[in-house]
């Protein structure tokens, strides 16, 4: 079987750089992607021989390798390459390997290390996610005059200089502190070293060095497309590029992957935040196959392209049978998808649960669920709610912010308390969480989260929706409703009988196996022996 490469869109903000962040700031979007899944069960599951060609710059690759779980997957790095690095272990690497000036003195705040000189802030130390020093910003006067992006495998990778508060310049270097080439910002023009002119090709483990074309390139993205180029030349005619539209790398790939096997994934996140222009049109042109993650991303990219390939979907997330512990709880979670849903329909959705809950079902709590990671997301949900609370003449309390939900909250003369909270499920890991705790979703946005359904769907939960998706079935498991009015009905079929959410569950499970892995593994075969005859 020929190798498959998996192009990643692993970017941040736009440029060639990845995502890593400090620790003590949330993550304003998810990591898991539609290539991370791909990766998952092509490296869990053995689909095919495969390897990881990362564009960008990433000096922490192996730390985010091993949040996902594919620590020991391979890999090929474009600037790995270009600044001539050929480790690929991690080591142990701490602020105290650097070389200080004796009279610095180190303050450990709660957040980052603070190195102090003369009485002045000389650098800060910060460390990313898994605690591992990847950036000292180093101060003048109060001022940051660089900021040194340091390599998990023991070596300064990137040194950010500083000119009045602005980044300028960006110097690469190699293991050796040797500097390689150098970016400038004001243009993005790129100067090698010309005592260092040279770089690494090493795709299929034939390593030789190659130099560079030109002592200056208009563009990080031209020496990219060169070191790409020259080593794709060692890549056989047969492997397949698994390639993640993204517009940053769209134009390079759609020079450099001419006449190779190509197949293209979309994702929604990334075609509702990019769109699709003239470079990725030219790679659905040359692509042999495409693939998207949900029926109205595959039917929007026909729509704008007018492309007459078909296009397979396969939902990047697999079903799996799990358990929640919801029947455990002395209260009935509801969750309540709210980020698409409008203000006037959120209004009579407040309104509907928290006259349900104290007319029908005192047991029951709403939970409202939102993907935003947003500043205050949370409280100004909780506000947006009382309002509608007190606009129906109803207690506003019953949406108090900074309450539990649990059973506490039931006082002993059966006064009820704060019914409504907010669970901000940036990242996939938290929404699984927050799941296992509910009773019953109900999601009634105009585009379902599919995430969330399908991960309900695992767990035999009940979900109300307002349309039909590959994950929800009227009649069993769920119930559809058209007019909001039907919504307390709906709740109260499955809340109030333990036979109704058991026959969800069985239809959940038998609905999820067209959704197992083994499916998954089935579809990206037939993709892989389509595009390799």
């Amino acid at each position: 079987m020929s190798m498959q490469y998996f192009i990643p869109a692993w970017y941040q903000n736009g440029d060639w750089k990845e995502n890593e962040q400090v620790w003590y700031r949330s993550r304003t979007v998810t990591e898991l992607d539609d290539t991370v899944k791909q990766i998952q069960l092509f490296f869990r599951k053995q689909v095919a021989p495969f390897k990881i060609m990362l564009l960008g710059f990433s000096p922490n690759f192996r730390h985010f390798l091993h949040r996902q779980g594919v620590y020991h997957a391979p890999y090929w790095s474009c600037f790995d390459a270009m600044q001539g690095i050929d480790s690929d272990r991690t080591v142990l690497f701490s602020f105290h390997d650097l070389s200080w000036p004796d009279d610095v003195e180190f303050i450990y705040s709660p957040f980052a290390v603070i190195a102090r000189r003369n009485k002045k802030k000389y650098a800060q130390i910060e460390f990313a996610e898994d605690g591992n020093m990847f950036r000292v910003d180093m101060f003048r006067n109060d001022d940051r005059t660089c900021s040194n992006y340091y390599d998990d495998r023991g070596f300064l990778s990137c040194q950010v200089v500083y000119r009045g508060g602005t980044a300028y310049r960006e110097q690469y270097f190699d293991e050796k502190g040797v500097w390689k080439f150098a970016r400038f910002l004001d243009d993005g023009h790129v100067l090698i070293n010309p005592d260092s002119s040279r770089y690494l090709v090493n795709l299929c483990g034939e390593k030789k060095q190659a130099a560079y074309l030109k002592p200056e390139y208009p563009s990080v993205d031209a020496m990219i497309a060169e070191v790409l180029q020259e080593n794709l030349r060692t890549a056989a005619d047969s492997d397949v590029f698994t390639i993640a539209v993204h517009p940053l790398h769209s134009p390079v790939l759609a020079q450099v992957m001419k006449n190779r096997k190509t197949v293209l994934s979309f994702f929604t996140r990334r075609l509702d935040e990019n769109g699709i222009g003239e470079a990725e049109r030219q790679l659905i042109d040359d692509a042999d196959a495409i693939v998207a993650d949900k029926d109205v991303t595959a039917r929007r990219i026909q729509d704008e392209t007018g492309t007459e390939k078909p296009i397979r979907v396969i939902t990047p997330y697999d079903s799996r049978e799990e358990f929640g512990n919801s029947l455990h709880l002395p209260v009935q979670n509801i969750l309540l998808a709210v980020d698409q849903i409008s203000d006037e329909d959120f209004n009579t959705l407040v309104v509907l649960l928290a006259k349900y809950i104290l007319t029908k079902n005192r047991r029951a709590r709403v939970c409202m669920f939102t993907r935003s990671s947003s500043y205050n997301r949370k409280g100004r949900l909780m506000h947006k709610a009382r309002k509608a609370l007190r606009a129906a003449r109803m207690d506003p309390e019953l949406a108090r912010e900074n309450k539990g939900v649990s059973e506490s909250r039931i006082d002993t003369q059966g006064q009820i308390g704060s019914v409504f909270s907010v669970a901000q499920c940036v990242d996939e890991l938290t929404v699984s969480q927050t799941l296992r705790e509910q009773r019953i979703v109900v999601d009634l946005q105009p585009v379902p989260d599919q995430f969330l359904q399908i991960s309900a769907m695992s767990m035999g939960i009940p979900q109300i929706a307002g349309r039909e998706t590959d994950y929800f079935a009227d009649g069993k498991n769920g119930i559809l409703v058209r007019n909001l009015s039907d919504l307390p009905d709906a709740l109260h079929y499955y809340l109030n009988s333990i036979a109704h959410v058991n026959q969800a569950q069985i239809a959940s499970y038998k609905l999820g196996s067209r959704f197992s892995t083994e499916q998954l593994v089935r579809s990206w075969k037939e993709i892989i022996e389509n595009v390799e005859h």
